[in-house]
This record gives C-alpha cells, sequence and structure tokens, in this order.
C-alpha cells in the first residue's frame, strides 16, 4: 500500500477469515460491518461520496463493497429503480465496480436493469425520461399583465407596479394568474405539448425479484465471499 493514508483496517488471519464469510441472518454478504464502517476508513473525510477525493483513498475493492453495499441497500428499501435515482452521477463507476465482483449472474441481472433505466455504462443518463412542472407559470407575462392592469389610468406608474409584482413569489403570482384568468383577463395555460412513454421497469423489477432470493442471498457468500479472499492485502493488514 503506497500513499499517506492507509485505510485497511488490522486483522489476525482468523479474524479476516470470519469475515470474509460473515453475513447478517438473510441479509446479503457485503463486508460493509468489517471492512468499510471502520476507523481505518470512516477517518477520512469524503470517504462514503463517490467521487470525492477523501473517496478515491479507498482501495478499490474497498470501493467495489461499497458499490455492492450502497446497491444491496438501496434495492432493498425502494428497488432498482431507487439506486438509479440515488446514485446518477456515479453510475458509470457503480457499472464498473460491479463487475468486478466477477458474479456472473449478478451482473447479466444488473447490466440489462441498468441499460434500461440509464442507457449504456459509457454515458448513463437517468435524467433522459422529460419532465415537466405542471405548476409552472409564465412570470413574465403574468407580472406584464397585472402590471399594465394596476396602472391602466396612471401610465407613469407602470415601471414601479411591475417591481411590485416581479418581487412576489411563484405562489402569489400563480393565484393572482388564476384569478386574472376567471376574469377571462388571460387565457389559461396551454396543456404541456410533451407525448413520452413512462420509464420502463420490467428489467428493474427483475432484479429486485432476483435479489430478493434465498438462494441469490446464499450465492453472495460464494462470491462476495471469494472476491474478499482474492482482495485480502487491498482490503486489511494482517497483524500475525
Amino acid at each position: 500500500m503506497t500513499g499517506a493514508v492507509d485505510t485497511r483496517p488490522e486483522m489476525t488471519r482468523d479474524r479476516f477469515e470470519a469475515a470474509a464469510e460473515f453475513a447478517h441472518e438473510r441479509w446479503w454478504l457485503t463486508g460493509e460491518d468489517v471492512f468499510l464502517h471502520v476507523p481505518a476508513v470512516m477517518q477520512v473525510e469524503g470517504w462514503n461520496l463517490y467521487g470525492h477525493p477523501g473517496n478515491a483513498l479507498l482501495t478499490e475493492p474497498q470501493r467495489v463493497l461499497m458499490m455492492w453495499s450502497d446497491l444491496v441497500g438501496q434495492t432493498s428499501n425502494g428497488g432498482f429503480v431507487q439506486f438509479v435515482d440515488n446514485l446518477a452521477a456515479s453510475l458509470a463507476l457503480a457499472h464498473r465496480l460491479i463487475a468486478r465482483l466477477e458474479w456472473p449472474e449478478l451482473f447479466e441481472h444488473f447490466d440489462r436493469a441498468f441499460r434500461e433505466q440509464a442507457g449504456g455504462p459509457d454515458d448513463p443518463q437517468p435524467d433522459r425520461w422529460p419532465t415537466f412542472d405542471p405548476f409552472a407559470i409564465d412570470r413574465e407575462a403574468v407580472v406584464e399583465h397585472l402590471a399594465a392592469r394596476h396602472s391602466r389610468w396612471r401610465p407613469w406608474a407602470r415601471g414601479r407596479e411591475r417591481a411590485r409584482f416581479e418581487a412576489l413569489s411563484d405562489d402569489v403570482l400563480r393565484t393572482l394568474r388564476d384569478a386574472a384568468v376567471g376574469r377571462g383577463e388571460l387565457a389559461p395555460e396551454p396543456e404541456p405539448d410533451i407525448a413520452f412513454d413512462e420509464r420502463p421497469t420490467q428489467e428493474a423489477e427483475a432484479f429486485d425479484d432476483w435479489l430478493y432470493r434465498d438462494d441469490t442471498r446464499l450465492a453472495s457468500r460464494q462470491y462476495v465471499g471469494g472476491y474478499i479472499r482474492r482482495h485480502r492485502d487491498e482490503l486489511c493488514r494482517l497483524v500475525d
């Protein structure tokens, strides 16, 4: 290990072997409790923030376990869709790190769900689905109408009235606009001209179903445990 910071915890050989196969009951083997949630790692500022310089100080196997733990945690909380939404800025990294586990069935399901939700791993775009704010207003048009209405007989006061209405929040302007629409002074806002399919979730749901199977939890002991053993020296410092 080179560099000023060594994030690997110290372990005896027996402790390492126990850690390499430890999993909570009815949970996946993740390794986070013994290889990540330890002082050697957590003392580093930003250790748990992908893209932060502190996270870059971790060894790659530590970051692989961190990403796997996040995949398990996010999916168990809100499904694969939540994982993609919450890690939108780090999806290219996620795809690369999950592949490092060398768990073929995991990666097959993960890759299909990933491409469905975010597109290709080289340029993931989870936000490609069109969105719009149904409560948005054209502030400039509403302010101009209100300023004109309130200075109809006082054209010299138009600028002052405009400034007064520009200072109002969207919520207040929306209420005033709706009143003007009700009086027939303004036309209603047109419906957004957006046509798109809802985000598909078939592969994401298939990933969720696969991850929750008992045999998948059991397989995590084989594949994640095997990864931990193969990368022992990058995950801990043996002291015996």
